[in-house]
């Protein structure tokens, strides 16, 4: 059975696993810059993004409509016999809604088209579609590759902090005042997902002690469920995400496999900032 895989745009593969997985699709999702729509990763970058937003100009996102959808299934099951899309958490982008109402739109694709919710999001997204596809690869049934996804969708911690708190204003996360205190103490919120949902886990002050909370998360999941698979993002900051790389491999040692993707594209970063560093990872082994 010939499957082609299908995300949203947060998930940001890089060119080489693109390269290797050519059967992975994007929908993709708009970013608004003074009502003009772009569409991430093929029509705006980071350093576009920002440049604009620095010049004071007005941003917001926007997900894909179902009729995208309709379009790209509709190309794709003329060459494939089955779709699987993997896309992000419902509470954090609705286009995984578009995906499932566009699934029950395209005419001959009954029992052709499975769309899941990872209850997790970009880098999450990523490292459960990865370990798919090399499922695929090994020639794996649709069946179980659904099963799969269903054990990391509850196996798949992801944390990110943010490193400049006006970000969160910008967003209406945080009140002016608050901010001006946390930029003063140099305070570092970290956030995570909890069951999909965007949640606040701790506060600490310094970078420093920011990447210490998250190798500690880390090496709790190593003693409960053997070698992880990390993958770790950033918004300008790469040095930071090869930083962290480098404790987690410290602390880990051949417990961990870590890669440092892509920068998170354009539609996270406007809630994130810049400077900005977020892992998650899931367990090398599963059980289903």
């Amino acid at each position: 059975m010939k499957v082609a895989i299908v995300t949203d745009s947060l998930t940001n593969l890089t060119a080489a696993d693109l390269d290797r997985y050519p059967d992975v699709y994007y929908g993709y999702l708009n970013v608004i810059v003074n009502d003009k729509a772009y569409a991430e990763q093929k029509e705006i970058n980071n350093k576009e993004l920002f440049r604009m937003i620095d010049e004071g100009a007005t941003y917001s996102t926007s997900q894909p409509a179902p009729e995208e959808f309709v379009q790209l299934y509709t190309k794709l099951l003329q060459d494939y016999d089955y779709i699987l899309g993997l896309f992000c958490t419902n509470h954090v982008s609705g286009t995984v809604n578009s995906a499932r109402i566009a699934s029950t739109m395209v005419e001959g694709a009954e029992g052709r088209i499975t769309v899941i919710d990872t209850n997790t999001a970009a880098i999450g997204v990523e490292n459960v579609l990865l370990r798919v596809c090399q499922l695929l690869e090994e020639g794996k049934d649709v069946e179980e590759l659904i099963k799969v996804v269903e054990f990391y969708k509850t196996h798949g911690p992801m944390y990110l902090y943010v490193d400049d708190l006006n970000t969160l204003v910008r967003t209406g996360r945080l009140s002016k005042a608050a901010a001006s205190i946390g930029n003063l103490l140099n305070i570092k919120p970290i956030i995570g997902l909890s069951d999909g949902k965007l949640d606040v886990f701790d506060k600490v002050r310094t970078k420093k002690r920011v990447f210490k909370w998250i190798v500690e998360r880390l090496r709790e999941d190593v003693s409960k469920s053997g070698k992880q698979i990390v993958r770790i993002t950033h918004v300008n900051a790469v040095e930071g995400a090869n930083e962290l790389k480098a404790l987690m491999e410290e602390a880990c040692k051949d417990q961990v496999e870590v890669h440092v993707g892509n920068e998170i594209g354009p539609v996270m970063a406007i809630h994130f900032g810049r400077g900005g560093v977020g892992a998650c990872w899931m367990p090398d082994q599963y059980n289903i």
